[in-house]
């Protein structure tokens, strides 16, 4: 009886390390299903990228932005997120215990369009003139701070409005509730293939120096308990990043699918972006140089207080060792 139980509890110890090492992890990006942060993970899912790099990713949480996709990791004890590189900027800032593991995406991917009849042609122009962002500490407010600085236009000669959804900042512009509304893909594509009639204003981010938009993070406790989940998420979609630039029509089928989008909206909404930004999805590997740059220019719109402890607030072990070489 004593020996049955030896191997009875054996049995059950190891049946409980098999399932501990099976469980299925849910992850969060900012916006998914929504704007297309997420396209390379739709990728890694669909073509089990994830699971070939060792980790069971189930489920992909959404958040509409800023620090909301911070405190949803936080919330559900979650094992890794996407999110608006101020918005980790803001929770490192308030004793968060977190660390950036991961680069996400960098550089501009929206459009900046007010109505048909408003002259904005200068940046004298944009004096008085209201914008619209999602959320505080988000990409979009981050954005709105940064363009204004190149051109020499202080933030307190314009009229900020945070609304929250970006359907929403667009219904207030078309209702002149605001002047200049900032649309991502796939939203643009949606709009234009409906027939909306907007101004696009080219010049408006072209002083722009290159920035970092999202970045990837995960709490003290996950870096401590499940690197090496952590190190296949970042790996899986790396994968998918390299299947987006290397076949555009299998990214295409991919995010059609996850986002339920018509084939020619994505078609439409990866080719804008990639207009924009050839290289807007990184494959992980962290841009210090850029971090940096984007952290002074938040500094100095006053969305960022004091200087960034990177020692502190950076993890970059879970990186490919590969493209650690190109961390910098």
């Amino acid at each position: 009886m004593k020996r049955l139980k030896v191997t009875l509890c054996a049995a059950l110890t190891a049946v409980s390390m098999v399932c501990g090492a099976a469980r299925a992890e849910d992850i969060v990006v900012t916006h998914y299903a929504s704007l297309l942060y997420g396209t390379p993970y739709a990728i890694a899912l669909e073509k089990g990228y994830f699971k070939q790099a060792g980790v069971d990713v189930t489920g992909i949480l959404t958040s509409k932005g800023g620090g909301t996709s911070v405190r949803n990791m936080m919330a559900g004890d979650t094992l890794f997120a996407e999110v608006a590189f101020p918005a980790a900027l803001s929770a490192l800032k308030e004793g968060f215990p977190i660390k950036i593991i991961s680069g996400g995406t960098d550089g501009p991917s929206s459009f900046w369009v007010t109505r048909p009849d408003v002259k904005i042609d200068t940046p004298e122009d944009l004096k008085g003139k209201r914008f619209v962002y999602s959320r505080p500490k988000s990409v979009s407010e981050s954005s709105v701070f940064a363009v204004l600085n190149s051109h020499g236009i202080k933030p307190s000669e314009v009229t900020m409005v945070a609304i929250g959804d970006f359907g929403a900042g667009l219904t207030a512009l078309e209702h002149n509730k605001i002047d200049i509304a900032i649309i991502p893909e796939p939203i643009y594509s949606q709009k234009m293939k409906a027939g909306a009639k907007y101004k696009v204003i080219p010049w408006l981010d072209s002083k722009l120096p290159p920035y970092t938009q999202t970045v990837g993070i995960a709490t003290n406790d996950m870096i401590a308990k499940k690197g090496e989940k952590l190190r296949a998420v970042i790996e899986g979609r790396r994968k998918g990043v390299d299947l987006l630039y290397a076949d555009h029509k299998a990214a295409e089928a991919a995010l059609a699918k996850a986002y339920n989008l018509p084939p020619d909206i994505a078609a439409s909404a990866l080719a804008g972006t990639l207009a924009q930004s050839p290289h807007w999805w990184g494959q992980g590997d962290i841009k210090m140089k850029l971090m940096d740059l984007t952290a002074q220019s938040l500094k100095e719109t006053g969305a960022l207080d004091g200087d960034v402890d990177w020692k502190a607030a950076i993890d970059d072990r879970f990186v490919p060792k590969d493209l650690q070489s190109k961390t910098q």
